[in-house]
């Protein structure tokens, strides 16, 4: 009966999370497991669990391929639940072909095994130990500590850290080694946050005036990337307070890292640092108010550019500002030469060109998804911007 409690249990937590589970009954066989259909090949049977010389109930396992795996033990029973594979990040084709490594998975599950790691939603690892206590107090009515019960408040790494950093300050100081970066990494963040495009290049042009580093690696491909990400991370929030929409600046900057990550030597890492620092200086560039014009105006331009997806219209943006309709259709003609709604159009199809050239998104999901009343309404506009239709665009983009 406790089996066939546990199989709903399973089913249902399943389809609330999608997260892969597993019940293991009194005779260390698998009774369900969900995704179903995963019993037919599973690998992660009793012995893995035997691997992770797991101790606690609830505990946990971060394999080689960081991954997390789970195991919670009813109290009143002799079998267990296996929570997982789940991954905190979108899982590579590398990280598949080192999990089937790791766990010795013949290559002929390769399609499956793809199938539902790409499947399964990414959890932080916090958030995973939470689902562990959440299954814990549904099968043994206990509330967990979490922070007590994972020992997230060790001390020892911390201690491990001050050893490091008291030993590599000493020889730093004997040998006079020292980053000397602090004023070079103000100075650069503050040309990315004031949109000084011409002033950042000078800079970076100028390989003696670039710091040393710190060490933040074992290899030098790593210490590049890490290094990377470091930058990135400061160029993000130093945008962000320049004015560049925080959304696109964290979606920006994650691009960045993924394609970061795929590269395998340093001087294309640095070159993409450089692109990429250029990049959010010129989009902070953008956001900043021209010379003659008004914040409100230019705040009208902000909100249009940020809600092209949105059937907007000009009592909208005189909504945004707080101006009457006519009042800010004057001004907004007064100081750019041209209407609103001549604006919100011209941005749509901007996007439009970016949507055609860039993604494999359809005309008709392209359309519907800036709200033009139709499709042709769509063709109809971009041709008479352009003087080609939306689907010679793409063609000629392609061909580039």
């Amino acid at each position: 009966m406790k089996n066939m409690r546990f199989e709903e249990f399973c089913r249902q937590f399943y389809s609330v999370t999608f997260v892969p589970i597993t019940y293991v009954n009194t005779e260390e066989t698998i009774f369900c497991t969900y995704p179903e259909g995963l019993n037919e090949w599973n690998p992660l049977t009793p012995k893995l669990v035997e691997m992770f010389h797991l101790q606690k109930n609830p505990d946990y396992y971060i394999t080689q391929s960081f991954c997390y795996f789970g195991v919670v033990r009813p109290e009143q029973s002799g079998g267990f639940f296996l929570i997982g594979p789940v991954f905190s990040t979108p899982v590579s084709d590398e990280a598949v072909r080192s999990f089937m490594s790791e766990f010795s998975i013949p290559k002929q599950h390769q399609e499956k095994i793809t199938a539902l790691l790409t499947s399964s939603p990414c959890i932080s690892f916090n958030h995973f130990l939470n689902i562990l206590s959440f299954i814990h107090l549904n099968v043994n009515n206990k509330v967990l500590d979490i922070v007590k019960h994972f020992k997230i408040s060790e001390t020892s790494v911390q201690k491990k850290v001050s050893e490091n950093h008291s030993r590599n300050l000493y020889s730093a100081k004997e040998e006079q080694v020292f980053h000397n970066s602090f004023q070079f990494e103000q100075q650069c963040l503050s040309y990315v946050q004031n949109g000084e495009v011409e002033n950042l290049k000078a800079m970076l042009a100028n390989a003696a005036s670039i710091p040393q580093q710190g060490i933040v690696a074992d290899n030098m491909l790593r210490q590049a990337k890490n290094i990377f990400i470091a930058i990135i991370t400061l160029a993000t929030r130093a945008s962000i307070a320049g004015g560049l929409d925080a959304e696109q600046a964290y979606y920006l900057s994650d691009n960045y890292i993924q394609e970061m990550e795929k590269l395998r030597r340093t001087d294309d890492i640095n070159s993409l640092q450089y692109t990429m620092l250029i990049d959010f200086t010129e989009r902070v560039a953008g956001r900043k108010i021209p010379s003659g014009m008004s914040r409100e105006v230019f705040s009208c331009i902000q909100y249009i550019s940020q809600h092209t997806n949105e059937p907007i219209q000009v009592n909208d943006v005189a909504e945004h500002v707080n101006m009457s309709r006519s009042t800010i259709t004057r001004r907004f003609r007064k100081e750019l030469g041209f209407d609103i709604s001549s604006f919100i159009r011209r941005c749509k199809l901007e996007e439009a060109r970016s949507l055609l050239a860039f993604t494999d998104k359809s005309l008709s999901e392209i359309s519907s998804y800036l709200c033009f009343s139709s499709q042709s309404h769509f063709q109809t506009a971009f041709k008479a911007k352009y003087g080609i239709t939306p689907l010679q665009y793409r063609n000629l983009n392609m061909k580039q």
